[in-house]
């Protein structure tokens, strides 16, 4: 039997909300954030946009084609926005360095700003009004991700390409000018595009590398559909078959709107300082740490206990990860890695897709792997909170000594958030390859205004590679 919390007009509150919303509604910490996490956006573009499957989705999109008024990030290929916005959206989830949401188990910004920075282009949208979509569609889309979960992933859903396809369409809507009737409309318009199942947890495959993506072109569509006339059930969140009830055996929409419009939900997204799942990140600098401390070797470990929570009991737990997918999704293999890493790189190392890779042809890594038990533990599961996982790491070496680290907060979290200064410099760091120094600073310069006179053609415009780098080719370094 459904368990489905009495709420006969969510989805009207929530339009009306966005509607109304001004930039100048939201406290400056908030507007700052936005900020922040824009600049973060084009960092993990950055990493992701010269992976084979980033790659493969690129060519896709220019055999298909389209109108030419939405830019293809870093490259400067020019698509419809709706085409923009799915490689946009690929490139950023690529290597699942993109900012998470723990709660709503969602990453907002690989399906939110693709789509808005392909319409912002489009239309020539102020950066205030960027802000002001973007902000919508975070709230929007981790709202419904914490009122569906965590129903919604145990039923076998993705969040990312189901909420953020909701949250990007009223973003696009927003940036468009709709009504709250229109906006209602545009997001039932974007239930007919939901979608995205969690086989890949199982099964392995690449597919989930287009979670994003498929958020971001969703929102795109269902918005310009909606401009045409051809909007969706207004009534789409609550409906009697509505998003609830199709994606969750249980679920609270009053967690859309409780504390709407005062207490900001993107407030609590990470940004990765690891390349692999969200709900993995303290267990990795607890690794770091231990390893580093104590100068540890695969050989050195006996054994090794890592408590979690239940709810990723099954699904980051896989000991032996066939591909590099999975590998990102699995707590055990991850926390080998940086066991076997921390002596060489530091404890405030962070791991790559190139360390993954090389893991996974490492025998060692592997048998460690292998030794290392998930259990779940009650104390872990109590600190663990719509912000952050924490981790308890207990290894028993072979010469006998028991070691034990625990992270509260992994970093990055909203408890140990990065700094302006600090994202800042991941930014110039990752993208010092491809982009001149005048064009970096020009960048970072732009995303700081957009609250006030900078515009995102210009910044659209400015983060394009530079003359002779060809970010497919050798020499464009995550």
């Amino acid at each position: 039997m459904s368990a489905h919390t009495a709420s006969e007009n969510t989805t009207a509150v929530l339009a009306d909300w966005v509607a109304g919303f001004r930039l100048q509604d939201a406290p400056h910490a908030v507007v700052d954030r936005m900020k922040a996490l824009v600049l973060d956006l084009l960092r993990v573009v950055a990493v992701g946009a010269p992976l084979p499957w980033s790659q493969a989705v690129r060519r896709l999109a220019l055999t298909l084609g389209g109108n030419g008024t939405s830019t293809v990030l870093l490259y400067g290929d020019r698509l419809d926005p709706a085409r923009a916005a799915f490689v946009n959206g690929a490139y950023a989830h690529a290597c699942d360095l993109d900012d998470t949401h723990v709660g709503s188990m969602h990453h907002a910004g690989a399906s939110i700003l693709p789509a808005v920075l392909a319409i912002a282009e489009r239309e020539d949208a102020s950066g205030p009004a960027l802000l002001e979509a973007a902000i919508c569609g975070y709230e929007a889309s981790l709202r419904i991700g914490l009122a569906a979960q965590p129903s919604l992933f145990h039923r076998g859903f993705m969040a990312t390409p189901t909420c953020g396809a909701l949250g990007a369409a009223l973003a696009v809507g927003k940036l468009l000018r709709f009504t709250a009737e229109d906006l209602a409309g545009a997001l039932g318009a974007a239930g007919a595009y939901a979608g995205g199942l969690a086989q890949f947890y199982k099964s392995g495959s690449f597919i989930k590398r287009i979670n994003g993506a498929r958020g971001a072109e969703s929102g795109v569509m269902a918005a310009l559909l909606t401009k045409e006339g051809i909007w969706g059930p207004r009534d789409i969140l609550e409906g009697e078959a509505g998003f609830f009830r199709a994606f969750a055996e249980k679920s609270d929409p009053s967690r859309v709107t409780s504390g709407l419009g005062r207490e900001y939900r993107l407030m609590e997204v990470s940004t990765k300082i690891h390349a692999g799942a969200g709900r993995l990140q303290a267990s990795v600098d607890a690794g770091l740490s231990l390893g580093a401390e104590h100068a540890l070797a695969a050989e050195h470990i006996a054994d090794a206990e890592v408590g979690i929570p239940k709810v990723i009991e099954g699904r980051l737990t896989q000991a032996d990860p066939p591909d590099l997918q999975s590998a990102q999704l699995s707590v055990p293999f991850s926390l080998a890695m940086a066991l076997t890493l921390g002596a060489a790189r530091g404890p405030s190392a962070a791991l790559r897709r190139e360390d993954y890779e090389s893991a996974l042809a490492s025998p060692e890594v592997h048998a460690l792997s292998n030794r290392i038990r998930c259990v779940l533990d009650p104390e872990i599961e109590a600190g663990t909170n719509t912000e952050e996982v924490p981790s308890r790491v207990t290894l028993r070496l072979t010469d006998g000594r028991v070691l034990v680290a625990r992270v509260e907060h992994p970093r990055g979290s909203p408890h140990r958030r990065m700094t302006w200064d600090e994202l800042q410099g991941l930014f110039r760091d990752t993208v010092s390859h491809v982009l001149t120094a005048e064009r970096i600073a020009k960048v970072v310069d732009l995303v700081a205004r957009l609250d006030g006179d900078a515009r995102p053609r210009e910044i659209i415009a400015t983060f394009i590679a530079k003359s002779g780098t060809d970010p497919d080719r050798p020499g464009f370094h995550s």
